[in-house]
């Protein structure tokens, strides 16, 4: 299974736990990103096995979305890109997967938010390991 992963260029400490809780239980599977700093560089460094890279982040949303079978998404704010690859995985009739945070941090808008619009909240890892089987 194809498993895009992303998150927000200004990582939390928290962003940066969950991302290697996820790579962990990830390992066996094609993890994707996008080449960005913050959460996906993080991704990158522990172990993505394909990574996008581009300047039209229009094109590589519909690239990553093509490509991928489902999304988890880690942290974003009001503005992220994260929000626009949401959509297209979506117009695709993939699945959305997302890390929710606290409601008084900017960085957990986008999951929070998306969460909010029908996204699967991953409060535990076997919300994700039971998806792999």
């Amino acid at each position: 299974m194809k498993i895009a992963v992303v998150g927000s260029r200004h990582m939390s400490d928290y962003g940066r736990e969950v991302v290697g809780e996820i790579m962990e239980v990830l390992a066996k599977e094609e993890v994707v990103t996008i080449r960005v700093m913050g959460c996906n560089s993080e991704v990158i460094r522990l172990g993505a096995k394909r990574i996008f890279e581009g300047v039209n982040f229009e094109k590589l949303n519909e690239d990553v979305a093509n490509y991928a079978d489902i999304l988890v998404i880690i942290e974003g704010g009001k503005k992220s890109g994260t929000l626009l690859l949401a959509s297209k995985f979506v117009e695709k009739g993939k699945y959305v997967y997302c890390v929710p945070g606290r409601i008084v941090d900017e960085g957990s808008y986008a999951t929070n938010w998306l969460i909010k619009q029908g996204a699967i909240p991953l409060v535990e890892m076997n919300d994700l390991t039971e998806v792999l089987q």
